[in-house]
């Protein structure tokens, strides 16, 4: 069963690693410590870092833990304005995020000879790095071998027969060599989320954070900061651990009538909608029209202030 997982995973560019429950507990528990210590912003941390496998997954005692780390492109967006049309990058994960856990989910429970497989819901960055599938950099994103931090981490629980060693141990998180002697994500972050004194990213503070959040601009989101519809990609692109970023088209164009309605904002209402919630359902991005169309005037905004000079 091993076997066939890692030939797989090999063959479609994957990463794939497994380990006990006991990986969870120990995750849950970096996260409680954290927490405590006031590493972690309180708000942020019980929004967005909590989890119980237990009541989530009854029944799962003596399965394994299963993370994939996959290779994931930027997707480019077109929208018309004033009769021209302009292109806005998202960044790696973006497009299609939720279908592609059940899109491999099952690919995974084909190769696992129809074992139960369960999309898992907790903090997989941590779980991958705890299996030793990725590193952290001091911009706090993962990185994996050959493929930098443009990936997306997918994490399942199955009832497969993987082997775990006896006496297993999840490995302590590590940085990247590469980290060392560089400063270039701290110096590049547009809004002072990576800072010196520590590795961990003051995510409260992340522009990523702010503009998938809907609402007003925080207050240290600079004007010149936004270049993506959403996501930032600041800090990778200029990372030295990072190969060159693959930029695919999406396909989707919204019109002229669609991209100004966008723009207006308001009551989702109207012929124009239609089209936009087809187009934001096949981004993967349903019912994201408040915030991707807060965030293209940003983008909008900030072309015309280089434009001027």
């Amino acid at each position: 069963m091993a076997q066939q997982l890692r030939q797989w995973a090999e063959s479609r560019g994957f990463r794939a690693a497994w380990g006990p429950l006991t990986l969870l507990r120990a995750v849950r528990a970096d996260l409680e410590r954290r927490r405590t210590e006031g590493e972690l912003d309180e708000a942020f941390a019980r929004a967005n870092l909590t989890f119980d496998f237990e009541q989530q997954h009854p029944g799962a005692n003596g399965w394994r833990v299963v993370v994939i780390v996959m290779p994931r492109p930027a997707h480019l967006v077109g929208f018309v304005v004033g009769g021209r049309q302009i292109e806005a990058v998202m960044p790696p994960t973006y497009q299609r995020y939720r279908p592609i856990f059940e899109d491999v989910r099952k690919e995974l429970a084909g190769v696992l000879g129809g074992a139960a497989v369960e999309t898992l819901n907790a903090p997989l960055k941590l779980l991958a790095a705890r299996l030793g599938v990725v590193r952290y950099g001091r911009n706090n994103l993962t990185y994996a071998q050959s493929i930098g931090s443009y990936l997306q981490i997918l994490g399942y629980l199955t009832d497969a027969d993987l082997p775990v060693e006896p006496g297993w141990e999840p490995r302590e998180p590590s940085l990247l060599d590469e980290c060392a002697d560089c400063g270039i994500c701290e110096a590049v972050c547009p809004t002072g989320a990576i800072g010196p004194d520590r590795v961990l990213l003051r995510a409260e503070r992340c522009l990523t954070l702010a503009n998938e959040t809907a609402g007003g601009w925080p207050s240290w989101v600079p004007a010149s900061a936004h270049h993506c519809l959403i996501g930032c990609l600041r800090c990778q692109r200029l990372c030295p651990a990072n190969p060159e970023l693959a930029t695919v088209e999406t396909g989707v164009v919204f019109s002229e009538q669609e991209t100004t309605t966008l723009l207006a904002g308001g009551e989702p209402v109207g012929p124009a909608w239609t089209g936009i919630r087809a187009k934001l359902e096949a981004l993967g991005q349903p019912y994201q029209e408040e915030v991707l169309g807060r965030n293209l005037q940003a983008l909008l905004q900030a072309e015309q202030r280089g434009a001027n000079g």
